[in-house]
């Protein structure tokens, strides 16, 4: 084997053993992390050398431990409404007495969870323009309200 070829094949193998992270300090105070060389202002340059593991073999696959931290918090909400987990799912049922509370099933909970805090994350927020995050607002409510709609609920 021609020595270049050898000298290839080990450069090969030695950038694919670690990854080369930069971390930097800018004028602010403020620490970053980076694959790229800082910027020549940085203060207190550092070159970070992470061994890289490799993927296995059936690539990454994390569906069991998403799936374990999905029944975690369905459990921990339960735990809090004081019911059982299969009362999270249950079917709706027409309510005899409008003062009973209205049971929202667990994905619907979650989205209203999700849509409210998106409300309050674009109402205190000043990135991109006015109109445009108004124009998200209208859209998740307009989402909370057909959700609310479906349950009977008016918001």
């Amino acid at each position: 084997m021609p020595p270049r070829i050898g000298l290839l094949i080990l450069l090969a193998l030695s950038l694919s053993a670690q990854a080369q992270v930069y971390k930097w300090t800018d004028a602010d105070g403020q620490v970053h992390y980076g694959s790229t060389p800082p910027p020549a202002a940085a203060q207190a340059p550092q070159t970070l050398d992470i061994p890289s593991q490799p993927t296995p073999a059936g690539g990454a696959d994390n569906t069991r431990q998403m799936k374990r931290a999905t029944q975690q918090l369905r459990e921990l909400r339960a735990v809090n409404r004081g019911v059982p987990v299969s009362e999270l799912d249950r079917p709706r049922t027409p309510r005899a007495n409008k003062n009973e509370p209205v049971h929202i099933g667990y994905t619907d909970q979650m989205q209203i969870d999700n849509l409210n805090s998106e409300i309050r994350r674009l109402s205190s927020s000043s990135f991109g323009t006015r109109t445009s995050r108004a124009q998200e607002i209208r859209a998740a409510k307009d989402e909370l309200r057909q959700i609310y709609r479906k349950y009977g609920i008016k918001p």
